[in-house]
């Protein structure tokens, strides 16, 4: 299986979770396998993690008053869903899409979070992996990825609506 990485970059709000939501929609229409976990932001602002391939849903950000969890700028993120996600990723093998939504911090400086999906990433068991990285962690992360086929895409408004078309044909190519 080829294994292609497209990171996904852009300002916060501006819709990278969302071109991976609408992806993952066209993946499934399309009958390719995906797997990986998104991040789903609530109206409040609280945090979500979505199994992309059984559809489970966790509470993935913890209120500040619970005073538990693992402490990242001004989120507190629930441990046992941390675990959690970390077995969805250890398990996202051979799927035509892997997502990972995202690669912060946590992950990237600290080494907690969605760990385990440096080694996925690695192990390129998948066709195309589409990873979200906030735009002042992108060069740290690109040197914790594989080099071998990895492009960077910046999201902004403007072309948000048609990256999910975009990416479908670089799978596409990618199954061909």
């Amino acid at each position: 299986m080829s294994a292609r990485i497209v990171v996904l970059t852009g300002e916060r709000g501006v819709g990278k979770s969302t071109v991976c939501r609408k992806m993952i929609d066209l993946v499934k229409e399309k009958n390719y396998t995906c797997g990986g976990v998104l991040t789903v932001t609530r109206h409040n602002g609280e945090r979500d993690v979505l199994d992309v391939g059984s559809g489970d849903v966790r509470r993935l950000t913890l209120a500040p008053d619970v005073g538990a969890g693992v402490l990242q700028g001004r989120f507190h993120f629930d441990p046992a869903t941390l675990t959690w996600g970390n077995e969805v990723l250890t398990r996202a093998h051979g799927y035509n899409l892997l997502v990972v939504d995202e690669l912060g911090p946590l992950e990237i400086t600290r080494g907690k979070g969605w760990k385990n999906a440096f080694d996925v990433l690695y192990e390129g068991d998948f066709t195309l992996a589409l990873v979200v990285v906030r735009p002042e962690l992108l060069v740290q992360a690109q040197l914790r990825l594989p080099n071998s086929a990895t492009t960077v895409f910046t999201v902004t408004q403007h072309n948000r609506d048609g990256l999910p078309d975009v990416l479908l044909k670089i799978l596409e190519r990618e199954t061909s």
